[in-house]
């Protein structure tokens, strides 16, 4: 979802808050002082956001692997990494470009903006969507990084880690945007393509896009009929 504001970024079980319904009655600030609001901005600005929280927990999002790599130090660090449902294309003419949101402070942001490259992968499969949804204080989580789901040069991931396809990025550094706590990154796709090995090698993974709605994890369903 749009789960913390667009981002599955270490996703936590409290954090799956129960599914609500409500309707909160539009605000909007005035210049005549004499006006006032039933409750105060700060608090308004709280009821607004989870409500918005909740209507967009009803709309399906597709789930993205981001990792990136700092090729700046020379200690062997490990690929940063998480996964997010805010991945989408911003244009596709002249040059391909794509956005995510990140939550600040981010470590993998950080190996963004150091390597100035990133790699998206289309998750397939549940268990991938955990691996990176793994608290990253928990031990040997930067070990399981490198040796098990990741390329640590390219980022692209592993064979049988149950991902679709992949597009590899270059940081558009001047068109991403800080907004809030938060920051819309923007790529421009150099290179993409299906891990032909991933769903044969993957027992159980889809050959559909992994999704979170309400929730739950999901595939897409059948067409809906036109007629």
């Amino acid at each position: 979802m749009i789960l913390r504001h667009g981002i599955l970024r270490g996703l936590r079980p409290c954090q799956l808050h129960p599914y609500r319904r409500t309707t909160l009655q539009p605000q909007f600030r005035s210049n005549n002082t004499s006006h006032n609001n039933s409750a105060p901005p700060s608090q308004h600005a709280q009821s607004v956001a989870e409500n918005v929280r909740g209507l967009m927990r009803e709309i399906p999002h597709p789930l993205t692997v981001i990792v990136a790599q700092d090729t700046t130090t020379t200690t062997g660090t490990p690929p940063a990494g998480l996964l997010v449902s805010s991945f989408n294309t911003v244009t596709l003419h002249p040059t391909p470009y794509v956005s995510f949101n990140l939550k600040l402070p981010s470590s993998t942001y950080d190996a963004i903006k150091a390597s100035r490259t990133f790699t998206a992968s289309a998750v397939a499969d549940v268990q991938l969507a955990r691996d990176f949804l793994m608290d990253k204080r928990a031990e040997g989580y930067m070990e399981t990084m490198r040796s098990n789901v990741c390329d640590q040069r390219s980022g692209m991931l592993k064979p049988g880690r149950g991902a679709l396809w992949w597009m590899r990025c270059r940081w558009a550094e001047q068109r991403s945007q800080p907004v809030g706590d938060h920051v819309i990154v923007v790529g421009e796709v150099v290179g993409a393509g299906y891990y032909t090995h991933s769903l044969d090698e993957k027992a159980g993974a889809s050959d559909k896009p992994l999704i979170y709605s309400q929730g739950k994890y999901r595939n897409a369903g059948p067409p809906v009929a036109e007629d």
